[in-house]
């Protein structure tokens, strides 16, 4: 497997050092020892960068750097860390633990230099092989661990990893395995969710409801959502959970929308009307047959967290059951970053957040290049867990990976933005809000930048 990654990775060798698009640097901060410049690729024919060192688990010798002679080699990796990734490198989901193998490689060659070392391990996938693999990465005394993917091999990797004393950056995105010392890098739901609210509110959505699927995600999202609209001063006013085989979803929806004590209204105010008798009454009674139900619904956000023909099918319930997009702001996720929905008129100035997504084409275009194939979105998560690696061994002094450098409150900037740890393991990322167009999603509230400083403590204790 490593000899794969190798002889593939022998084709950047066309790529210069110099050529640095991205490396991983703390946001926020003005010019200094620990910032690190995007540059454009150079136009001139680049050099070969130094091939760095890769140990596969449970083996931890390793070849001279390229470029370097036995008489200083020792010298040269004396203060080099070593890096543990742990990934599904056989098995069903194989295909993209290699590219993301690929893409930790492509960020070692881009900004690894003699600083780095790479142990890898196979989890196959499993709780289990997720154990095995961080046993045998350990073997190789790792000062980092990087990976493992899935939220279940996480739990079962952890307690080993810590047990040790060795930090890990997770790929998962579920926020129920991170813990001091277990960091995650994936982009939670949960996060999503209380961007796209947060923006909802400041633009005067307050009575917020949420349509979600009856199972663990949909009641996780749900939570989410009713936790952040308390935070932004809203009201959830209406819950509705449909089957996730999608059996059942228009009475879902009916029911939602409150139709039938609407339609109920309607046919109250035309009895009413009718008793009057009256020219005026007579006229208002021909404008309401025309109508099914009366009334608006009760909310003015709705939160789908939901993606694909099954989202589409959800749309087209809530149109027929008179939820106007002019009336109700529909909420979603980055999932919603799909050209398919641009037709679906109730989706028309829907919002959702996602991460920035402006190195994206450079990332991929690098990955391209260099491996003859487009990388999975989850890959860039790797690239950035490498080059933060990299960056902190440079950065720190004698290149620690403590809590404190991992937890730097200024954060670091990635292919998808900023993102920073809390101490308790969960990440916190720097978001766009997109909105739905028929030509297009466009930016309704840009990502930030960098991150703002704690606030500072007055209390003595």
């Amino acid at each position: 497997m490593i000899d794969r990654a190798r002889n593939r990775t022998a084709g950047t060798r066309a790529w210069s050092m110099a050529a640095l698009v991205l490396v991983l640097a703390m946001a926020g901060c003005k010019s200094s020892e620990r910032d690190f410049e995007a540059a454009p690729p150079p136009v001139a024919e680049p050099e070969a960068p130094a091939e760095p060192a890769f140990t596969e688990a449970p083996e931890v010798e390793t070849a001279p750097l390229a470029g370097t002679d036995e008489a200083n080699y020792g010298e040269a990796t004396q203060f080099a860390r070593r890096i543990a990734l742990i990934l599904p490198l056989s098995g069903q989901y194989s295909g993209v633990g290699n590219n993301l193998l690929d893409a930790a490689s492509l960020a070692l060659f881009d900004i690894g230099g003699d600083r780095m070392e790479l142990i890898v391990a196979d989890t196959k996938g499993t709780p289990e092989g997720a154990a095995t693999a961080v046993r045998q990465a350990l073997a190789g005394a790792p000062d980092l661990i990087v990976g493992p993917l899935f939220a279940q091999e996480v739990t079962a990797a952890s307690p080993i990893a810590e047990q040790a004393g060795i930090p890990m950056i997770a790929l998962s995105s579920d926020l129920t395995v991170a813990r001091p010392g277990v960091y995650l890098l994936g982009i939670a739901p949960e996060q999503q969710i209380e961007r796209v609210v947060s923006h909802a509110a400041q633009q005067g959505y307050l009575r917020f409801a949420v349509l979600a699927p009856q199972n663990a995600f949909g009641r996780r999202m749900a939570g989410a959502m009713e936790q952040a609209v308390a935070q932004s001063g809203g009201q959830v006013v209406q819950r509705a959970f449909y089957n996730p085989d999608g059996l059942g979803i228009e009475e879902t929806v009916r029911e939602l929308t409150r139709y039938k004590a609407r339609q109920a209204d309607l046919e109250a105010q035309i009895a009413e009307l009718r008793l009057r008798g009256d020219e005026v009454s007579l006229a208002t009674i021909a404008r309401l047959e025309e109508m099914e139900a009366a009334g608006t619904v009760s909310f003015d956000a709705l939160l789908i967290p939901e993606s694909g023909s099954l989202l589409r099918e959800l749309s087209a319930w809530l149109g027929y059951y008179d939820v106007n997009p002019n009336e109700v702001r529909l909420l979603g996720l980055a999932n919603w970053n799909d050209p398919s929905l641009l037709r679906e008129p109730v989706l028309r100035g829907a919002w959702y957040a996602m991460t920035p997504q402006d190195r994206m084409a450079w990332f991929n275009s690098r990955f391209e290049a260099a491996y003859g194939t487009t990388p999975p979105p989850v890959a860039a998560l790797a690239y950035d867990a490498m080059a933060l690696a990299a960056g902190l061994a440079r950065n720190t002094e004698q290149g620690e990976f403590s809590q404190a450098a991992v937890t730097d409150w200024r954060g670091f900037s990635g292919i998808e933005g900023v993102f920073r740890f809390q101490a308790d393991g969960e990440p916190e990322r720097g978001m766009v809000v997109m909105e739905i167009q028929p030509g297009g999603a466009v930016v309704a509230d840009p990502a930030p930048t960098s991150f703002r400083p704690p606030a500072v403590s007055m209390l003595v204790d």
